[in-house]
């Protein structure tokens, strides 16, 4: 090769000046990239897209040069037939010149590859900066009277609300946390159980009128204290503390807070102290078991609460839960009428408390106004993204509304916002059970127990789904610890119903009595109670009053939510085994229109069409049933399928494999 003759093309055909404009350029417009991408709102790969677009443009720039000028007359290809190379003298000028250029070239080409290399690093081996997440526990009560603990557990629960409406902080469920209250566990346990972390823990003390309250955030990887803090007040001027421990809270952890953020940590709300302390004592019954007498004492003194401050938001959001509270328990209009008055009246007051959102959503969703039900729970979600409660009754919701698939999507979604949730995971095999994916559900059971050993319900739904599995070993052991734990209407019911499939009628109905003496309203309990007592020996003369009391009682759920399909399918079972044909062909038609893919819709549609004597109908249903998910060997057990359970065993003997 003509060395000498090469270098008069490289100057001839201006490759030099070419190179090292285009290797300028292409970095001067990567910086501007850089600055002006991420203003202009341009996503993270906008800048490496150009990085790799100037790349690959280089050797087409010089492709050109090399072929094309640029004269006055336009682009011509270059004429090199008048160049003499031997007139051109390689000179130590013209070869620096060289050198400097193809220098440049190469360090331009080297920072290219070190910013392609940067770049990849930073997206596939540079974790991500995790978010600041914590647990608020319940402030230890270190006064001699036991009766002031609802204090600190009140306080602590405060500070977590406050919390967890600053997006930039992950707050773990308040039952979450407060399931460590008096158990014996270290910080770093309790955080690896919650996944989080940090934890924040405190105590109170009361002498006379003067408190002593002390808080403490730990980093859960290290054990050490980030902050601490003591407060001494007058007891009327105890509400003020909540703040200032959020506000310290926020500094020590060094959060970078929105606007929206700031101006929730400087609102600093006047209450009265008389009106604050009802409040928390309202709180306290509220966090104990929800049955009558503890709704009943909470509504008593949120009452009191807002005669006092006619103002008090979070006093009517507190109704609100309260009177929600019974309608679960009794189904009874008036109740449900006066949650939805408070929640309305906590909106007015205040339109940021989530909680209250969630409300109404769950009552919009028990009287079937799915669509207004789901504004509520994303008004909540807007607010709070990690309000897993919202995501949970909206997937209930979706699961209601026939539309499993946004529901299961929904259920998982609540799962990863905060993994250590223990009714996320409830939730969700619950959801797995109604649709008939009994062995997919046990692992979501199990977790619950694993986060929470003392849960007697996530025992009573191990139990049942083992039993629906037809292993009923497991689900025997499962519902025994679930008694053993908590007896509940619910853990009796389905006693009952695992003596009820073996046969052993008078047995189940003393179960499901028991589990009327905790929830006397409920109509399943009432109608198991009417189907035990229909194959019992000595009580079959009971069963025509048991089913009618059932009805009433359905009735009065069906008028608040008229499109509950697996409470119309139930009633028209109760029909069916009194005789009432007319109406239990009603109610099982509204029933089947409303989720005709329902498992338990069609499974009550068999019993209803098998009492009536519609068997080819009845066994039809039986089998969709079964297609859906429900268990052959619980069919194969039902008394209440009839002659069913004989056409069923004929079929599964004589099934081709």
């Amino acid at each position: 090769m003509d060395i000498r003759r090469f270098l008069v093309e490289l100057r001839g055909r201006k490759i030099y000046r070419v190179a090292a404009i285009y290797a300028a350029g292409s970095w001067a417009l990567l910086q501007i990239s850089d600055i002006l991408f991420p203003i202009v709102g341009f996503p993270e790969w906008a800048v490496p897209v150009v990085l790799v677009a100037t790349a690959l443009g280089f050797p087409v720039a010089i492709a050109l040069a090399w072929v094309f000028d640029i004269t006055p007359q336009g682009i011509v290809e270059t004429d090199v037939s008048t160049w003499d190379a031997s007139r051109y003298k390689l000179s130590p000028g013209r070869l620096v010149e060289f050198v400097l250029i193809l220098a440049l070239v190469i360090l331009v080409g080297y920072l290219y590859v070190d910013r392609l290399r940067r770049d990849r690093l930073e997206t596939t081996e540079t974790p991500r900066v995790e978010r600041k997440s914590i647990a608020v526990m319940a402030f230890a009560n270190m006064t001699e009277d036991s009766e002031m603990a609802y204090f600190g557990d009140g306080l602590a629960e405060q500070i977590l609300n406050l919390l967890a409406r600053i997006n930039e902080l992950d707050v773990t469920a308040r039952t979450s946390s407060f399931y460590f209250k008096n158990r014996d566990a270290d910080i770093r346990e309790i955080a690896n159980r919650l996944g989080v972390g940090h934890v924040l823990e405190g105590s109170v003390r009361r002498h006379g009128n003067q408190i002593r309250v002390t808080a403490q955030l730990i980093d859960a990887s290290s054990g050490f204290h980030l902050w601490s803090g003591t407060y001494d007040r007058d007891f009327e001027d105890s509400f003020s503390i909540q703040d200032e421990i959020a506000r310290q809270v926020v500094e020590a952890l060094q959060l970078l807070l929105s606007n929206s953020s700031r101006k929730i940590l400087n609102l600093r709300p006047m209450l009265d102290p008389v009106a604050y302390d009802y409040y928390l004592r309202a709180r306290d019954y509220m966090r104990r078991t929800q049955n009558n007498q503890n709704l009943n004492q909470a509504i008593k003194l949120f009452n009191k609460a807002v005669e006092l401050d006619e103002n008090y938001a979070e006093a009517y959001a507190g109704l609100c839960d309260a009177h929600l509270g019974h309608y679960r328990l009794e189904l009874d209009s008036a109740q449900f009428k006066k949650a939805e008055s408070a929640c309305q009246t906590t909106l007015e007051l205040d339109s940021n408390v989530v909680p209250v959102y969630v409300a109404l959503g769950n009552l919009y969703r028990y009287t079937g106004k799915y669509e207004q039900a789901n504004v509520e729970y994303d008004k909540a979600l807007a607010i709070n993204r990690m309000a897993v409660d919202a995501l949970d009754g909206l997937a209930e919701t979706y699961l209601l509304d026939n539309k499993p698939n946004l529901a299961e999507k929904t259920y998982l979604l609540a799962i990863q916002t905060q993994p250590n949730y223990p009714r996320g995971y409830m939730s969700m095999g619950s959801f797995l059970f109604k649709v008939g994916r009994f062995e997919e559900a046990l692992p979501y059971y199990r977790r619950v127990t694993e986060l929470m050993p003392d849960n007697a319900q996530a025992f009573n739904n191990l139990g049942a789904g083992y039993y629906m599995l037809n292993r009923f070993e497991p689900a025997n052991e499962a519902l025994q610890q679930s008694l053993a734990i908590s007896p509940t209407p619910l853990g009796y019911s389905n006693a009952g119903s695992s003596l009820f499939l073996l046969g052993r009628f008078d047995e189940a109905a003393n179960m499901y009595k028991k589990a009327l003496d905790y929830a006397p309203e409920d109509h399943q309990h009432w109608g198991n109670l009417g189907d035990a007592y229909l194959y019992s020996a000595t009580s079959q003369h009971l069963a025509q009053s048991t089913y009618r009391k059932a009805i009433a009682l359905a009735a009065e759920r069906l008028r608040v939510n008229p499109s509950d399909a697996i409470t119309l399918g139930l009633v028209a079972h109760y029909h069916a085994r009194i005789g009432n044909r007319e109406q239990a062909l009603q109610n099982i038609a509204r029933a089947e229109a409303l989720a005709p893919e329902n498992v338990y819709v069609n499974y009550n549609r068999a019993t209803t069409l098998c009492a009536l004597g519609e068997t080819p109908q009845a066994f039809a249903a039986l089998e969709k049933a079964i297609e859906l998910g429900y268990s052959v060997a619980l069919a194969l057990g039902d008394a209440s399928l009839c002659d069913l359970s004989k056409l069923l065993q004929f079929r599964e003997q004589t099934r081709i494999p």
